[in-house]
């Protein structure tokens, strides 16, 4: 256990809580998706989590906190240590993955456990920062970070281009790197819904 209220304990999830990361999981993306429909999951997607949590679970590079009323679980925070190119001198740090508190539940202070339960594991490992993506349409979740310490360092610019008339070319190196258990959750899940 790591903290907890008289009524919400944020822990540790297992390998018994699946099916409520799965649910947590599907509902932060079913949201994302309104803001941007590029974030909609993919159809193997339940798979491609399970081999994240489980790479994650057996090389403690990551953690999946859970908060629990002792009824139902209420909030999921997903974060993982990162390790980018060694072109880059400061190229490590812990990574808030995924964020989601049930609507219901808001207003409770329950994002905020999360998130300093991750800063918490982070600063354990000796992390010198933790980082997130949230998309600039959740302003919400931007206000609710910004209250919490971040800010914005980078932004992602997009251009939309003309449909393609065949499939994208084939990446060997991001497939393989994907096969070996890297950056699983890559891409999908670095937003984060508010906790209004």
């Amino acid at each position: 256990m790591i903290d907890h209220l008289p009524t919400t304990v944020i822990r540790h999830a297992t390998h018994a809580d699946r099916a409520a990361i799965h649910a947590l999981f599907a509902a932060l993306h079913a949201f994302n998706a309104t803001l941007d429909s590029r974030f909609a999951l993919g159809d193997d997607w339940q798979r491609v989590l399970d081999d994240h949590l489980g790479q994650m679970w057996s090389h403690a590079h990551g953690a999946a906190l859970l908060s629990d009323d002792g009824v139902a679980v209420t909030g999921l925070l997903i974060v993982g240590g990162h390790r980018d190119s060694p072109l880059f001198r400061h190229r490590q740090w812990a990574e808030i993955l995924a964020l989601y508190v049930v609507p219901e539940a808001r207003g409770r202070g329950i994002a905020d456990r999360l998130v300093a339960a991750a800063i918490a594991w982070a600063q354990e490992r000796h992390y010198e920062r933790v980082q997130l993506y949230v998309t600039a349409a959740n302003h919400a979740a931007r206000q609710c970070y910004r209250r919490m310490g971040f800010q914005p360092v980078q932004e992602i610019w997009r251009r939309e281009l003309a449909a393609a008339s065949g499939p994208a070319p084939a990446d060997p190196w991001c497939d393989a790197a994907h096969a070996a258990g890297h950056d699983l959750l890559a891409i999908h899940t670095h937003l984060a819904s508010p906790d209004e």
